[in-house]
């Protein structure tokens, strides 16, 4: 074995390591606990409720009589459970922060596999060529499709809750915290392959997320184009790297 092949490894044992320790421990819910398995699930039925109703109609339509009618539960199961409105808003967004996090959680393991399953030269090409924009951007392509065409209705609460933590003082810390979640797993990798400023190109990476899922969610998902997608994420990863990739 190599000493860039043992670097390389170590690396991705102790990146793996930090990265168990993500925000999924952080998840924590406000609402009313519960001990009892029943009351569990009528709590996350309601949740599941306000979160249908947050895609179809917004954070501000979460009221405890349109949620109870939704999840086709009393109207006192809502306030038994959530005290007041924000208490509920405030699960909700817990609710969707756990279903987002495992759509990372995946990209993250994706986006490692290549370099997991390689050795020697294969490794260093991987790691500091072409080859390693070819790596993340299949990956994040992967991403984008997966949030607007699989998961579109996460991919729309999200834009949801984003545009309501800018009225929301009780969701903006929430949101804050889940947005380091995706933030954190790309300055790992960013770390692992040698970017100098691995925080800074993770903050350029989300921003370029952020504007082309808005975009693909103005289209039908059959209608996305893909090809200018990629040519623009394959731009933007490979100015962040200072790679230079061969045009055909």
């Amino acid at each position: 074995m190599s000493v860039l092949e043992k670097t390389h490894q170590s690396e991705l044992r102790q990146t793996e390591t930090v990265g168990s320790e993500s925000t999924d421990s952080q998840i924590q819910y406000r609402g009313r606990k519960t001990s009892r398995a029943g009351s569990e699930q009528r709590r996350r039925a309601i949740l599941e409720a306000a979160l249908r109703i947050v895609v179809k109609d917004g954070v501000r339509a979460i009221r405890h009589r349109n949620v109870a009618k939704e999840a086709d539960v009393p109207l006192a199961a809502t306030t038994y459970y959530f005290k007041d409105i924000q208490e509920l808003i405030s699960d909700t967004f817990m609710l969707y922060a756990e279903k987002a996090q495992t759509i990372v959680n995946v990209f993250a393991r994706k986006m490692y596999e290549p370099l997991e399953n390689a050795d020697g030269k294969k490794l260093a090409e991987l790691t500091t060529g072409p080859k390693l924009v070819e790596v993340i951007v299949e990956q994040l392509m992967a991403y984008v499709m997966e949030k607007t065409t699989h998961s579109r209705d996460m991919a729309v609460a999200d834009q949801a809750f984003r545009y309501e933590a800018l009225l929301n003082d009780n969701l903006r810390g929430l949101a804050s915290q889940h947005a380091k979640a995706l933030e954190d797993k790309l300055i790992e990798f960013l770390n692992l392959v040698h970017s100098s400023h691995p925080k800074e190109d993770a903050q350029i990476l989300i921003s370029t997320l952020r504007r082309v899922e808005y975009e693909c969610l103005l289209v039908e998902p059959e209608d996305i184009d893909k090809v200018a997608l990629r040519q623009m994420l394959e731009r933007q990863v490979s100015l962040i790297l200072k790679i230079d990739v061969p045009t055909e």
